[in-house]
């Protein structure tokens, strides 16, 4: 814009009926805004930007119209602009909060939230939202804080009523996260997060049959939760329902998984890339793939090779729209599920020393020790096949492990069944803790393995299924143990993050924390207090997808604060 625009626009700014003008030109975007007209909305607006550069409302609405179609930095930007014109407009700095919650910038989320609430006090909707992230931050006293002012500002608040059960669950305040859930749902009965919220804590407080009854209560509701199906099914383990806890849990990974929704993201792990077509090719050997897949298997392998030629250190492999949509009806798919069924004769090793096995337990300070030849040999080629079998492995990292949890494809009847014979064989060492999650993982065969860290539980059983003749180093390839727990101050993001990894070691070598090595063995199990720091040893693995080391953890009872 040169100097004679800028006079005229200028003279035409202050002309009588221009800002009425202007403000029409918004309504009128608006209207199309939120009657899904995006284009005739943005026309709209960019007009008013055209006549006036600096104008809020048409920044401010333009961003919104960016974050509805998924476009996230301009979205901020323009939202960020719009604040640069009208610092004290509280609904502008919410707007940016719930954008740059969506891209993740929790911390500046958080900022922002908190300035349209220094702005306006009685904003609840960025106090809600404020709750919400302080508790993904693992800051629960805080999160409390802001649920409670935004109950202050509006008692009938039902969100805030649900957040705060969830905070106060978080800090083991089971009693009132139960009061708040049932407020909740007093002022709202149909309100299935509250509803499956409440039915988790039941369940945690030993009230099971009301704990199964509000989360059926819940799937009435809305039957496609998968959550609540998750949660159901430890409500029925707990039960010793197990056939009705596998059909939950089983439920569960189909709706997450089953839904034939296109590839998310562009890039993906190679080490993802190698192990689905490794098995994909395992299965047709065994003729266990159904033809219908055949376009996503030549697809999947064409991307292997890709991954094996690229001499890139990068550890994601970029692909385009026609690959993405070969992989569509697949990848996020489970194609195969293999059988796993409980066996009539036990999945325990009946020769094991039970009463010697947990006098060592509890003779160890802190509590570690392995176990070998854990399960049957029927059992251990069982839950193998299961393993190598099932198409369950969709959670990726970027150490080059894939993994499956309990309620998103890594349960069958024999896995519950080893959970609940655990528990019952060892009473003396799970004592009243039931299984609260269990997983998988598959190990690249000379990638690293988990780093360090500790978990939310009481008791710890990891167990390896992979034939010995695998692992070329027999001195290594298990896990390592510290002798220290995590402080009881630490909460989960502090003693379970990757990120943390610095403070954790520091912590061992100050505290002079010796670690505990146990080589791999196949059917070797692992059991120790969940609060000690534990990571994978080195790995040396042979190539080949038979080969690949596969770990089960399972997790009872709950960390003590």
């Amino acid at each position: 814009m040169n100097r004679g625009d800028r006079r005229r626009q200028k003279k035409l700014q202050s002309t009588p009926g221009h800002g009425l003008h202007l403000q029409s030109l918004v309504r009128e975007g608006l209207a199309h805004h939120q009657a899904g007209r995006l284009q005739e909305a943005e026309q709209a607006y960019r007009e008013v930007l055209r006549q006036e550069p600096q104008h809020s409302d048409a920044l401010h609405l333009l961003g919104l119209l960016a974050y509805r179609v998924g476009k996230l930095d301009q979205a901020a930007d323009l939202i960020g602009q719009a604040i640069t014109q009208d610092t004290a407009n509280a609904v502008y700095r919410f707007n940016l909060g719930v954008v740059l919650q969506k891209q993740g910038r929790l911390d500046q989320a958080v900022d922002a939230y908190r300035r349209a609430v220094t702005l306006n006090p009685s904003h609840v909707e960025a106090q809600g939202n404020l709750a919400i992230l302080l508790r993904e931050q693992n800051r629960y006293e805080d999160a409390v804080a802001a649920c409670r002012q935004a109950l202050h500002v509006r008692p009938d608040y039902v969100e805030a009523h649900n957040t705060l059960g969830a905070a106060l669950k978080d800090l083991g305040k089971l009693e009132e996260a139960v009061a708040s859930y049932e407020r909740a749902l007093q002022l709202n009965p149909n309100h299935v997060e509250a509803l499956c919220n409440l039915g988790t804590a039941l369940r945690e407080q030993g009230r099971l049959e009301e704990s199964v009854q509000t989360l059926e209560r819940a799937l009435a509701l809305k039957p496609g939760y998968a959550k609540a199906h998750h949660n159901v099914g430890l409500t029925y383990l707990w039960q010793e329902r197990l056939d009705d806890a596998f059909h939950a849990l089983r439920r569960s990974a189909e709706l997450q998984h089953n839904h034939g929704r296109p590839v998310g993201e562009a890039v993906i792990l190679k080490s993802r890339l190698r192990h689905d077509a490794e098995q994909i090719d395992y299965l047709e050997k065994r003729e266990l793939l159904k033809p219908e897949h055949a376009g996503y298997a030549a697809a999947l392998r064409g991307l292997a090779v890709r991954a094996r030629e690229d001499v890139d250190t990068v550890k994601r492999l970029s692909f385009g729209q026609a690959e993405m949509t070969a992989l569509a009806p697949s990848f996020n798919r489970i194609l195969h599920y293999a059988d796993g069924p409980a066996l009539p004769n036990g999945a325990l090793n009946p020769a094991l020393d039970v009463p010697a096995i947990e006098a060592r337990y509890h003779a160890s300070r802190p509590e570690i020790l392995h176990v070998d030849d854990l399960l049957s040999a029927e059992a251990l080629d069982s839950l193998r096949r299961f393993c190598l079998e099932s198409t369950i492995w969709k959670k990726d990292y970027e150490n080059g492990y894939i993994g499956a949890m309990l309620g998103e494809g890594f349960a069958c009847p024999l896995l519950l069944q080893i959970s609940e014979e655990l528990r019952q064989r060892f009473p003396r060492i799970f004592g009243h803790h039931r299984m609260t999650q269990a997983w998988s993982f598959k190990h690249d065969s000379l990638l690293r393995g988990l780093n360090i860290h500790a978990d939310a539980a009481a008791v710890n059983v990891n167990f390896w299924i992979t034939p010995d003749e695998a692992n070329l180093d027999p001195q290594s390839g298990g896990l390592e143990v510290w002798d220290k727990e995590a402080p009881r101050e630490w909460n989960f993001k502090e003693y379970n993050s990757q990120k943390n990894e610095p403070k954790i070691r520091e912590f061992l070598a100050r505290t002079g924390a010796q670690a505990v090595r146990v080589p791999y063995r196949q059917n070797r199990s692992v059991i120790f207090n969940s609060d000690l720091f534990h990571e994978t040893d080195t790995l040396r693995f042979r190539e080949g997808y038979e080969h690949r080391r596969i770990n089960v953890t399972m997790l009872y009872g709950f960390r003590l604060g």
